[in-house]
């Protein structure tokens, strides 16, 4: 919400001065020059500007997202792997019974002592 903010106020001021500033001025780069307000010079540089941060901000957002999709990964083999020890250790500290003729579980004798 702070950064919506930030970016708003900028905003404001960048169209405030373009608005402030209606007189052309004539632009040089190297050999070739034009007639351009400052004002809407100043605004097309500040959205580039805007493009150019959102860019690499969305590039470092892809990096995050892609480690948090690796971890993600991880932790369900995780639980798997969880999940499958928690089966051996259950079947292997149950009691076992053994049948009778009849369809009844004998009774499993405790320690002797």
């Amino acid at each position: 919400m702070l950064r919506l903010l930030i970016i708003v106020l900028f905003l404001v001021v960048l169209i405030v001065f373009a608005l402030s500033n209606p007189d052309p001025a004539t632009l040089w780069v190297v050999s070739y020059g034009w007639q351009l307000a400052l004002g809407v010079f100043t605004l097309g540089v500040g959205v580039a500007s805007f493009v150019v941060g959102a860019f690499v901000m969305w590039v470092g957002e892809l990096r995050q997202r892609t480690r948090a999709r690796h971890a993600e990964n991880e932790v369900r083999k995780k639980d798997v792997e969880i999940s499958s020890l928690q089966q051996r250790l259950i079947q292997a500290t149950a009691p076992t019974t053994t049948a009778s003729s009849h369809g009844q579980a004998l009774p499993v004798s405790g320690p002797q002592g």
